[in-house]
């Protein structure tokens, strides 16, 4: 279902990302197993549905620390080493 702007003529898409389950076609094209893909809220409804995606949430990623043991902060960049042959 599209829902119009007020005045626009551009329709109003409420988009999310969701993880394909099973290859299927989905957004007019082909995806595999493991993709994440970008779809209008009621296309993707429908795939869940069916078993064959699932919503994506993105998962926040950790923060990495390089800090001296013992200090409470450290700006200090982490040493160079020689490369290898």
């Amino acid at each position: 279902m599209l829902k119009w702007n007020g005045g626009s003529n551009t329709p109003n898409l409420n988009m999310k990302k969701y993880k394909i389950l099973i290859d299927t076609m989905a957004g007019g094209s082909k995806v595999h197993a493991g993709d994440i893909v970008e779809l209008p809220e009621h296309e993707g409804h429908s795939l869940c549905s069916y078993g064959k995606a699932e919503a994506h949430t993105a998962k926040p990623k950790a923060k990495k620390e390089d800090r001296s043991v013992g200090l409470k902060t450290s700006k200090v960049k982490a040493p160079k080493t020689r490369a290898k042959k």
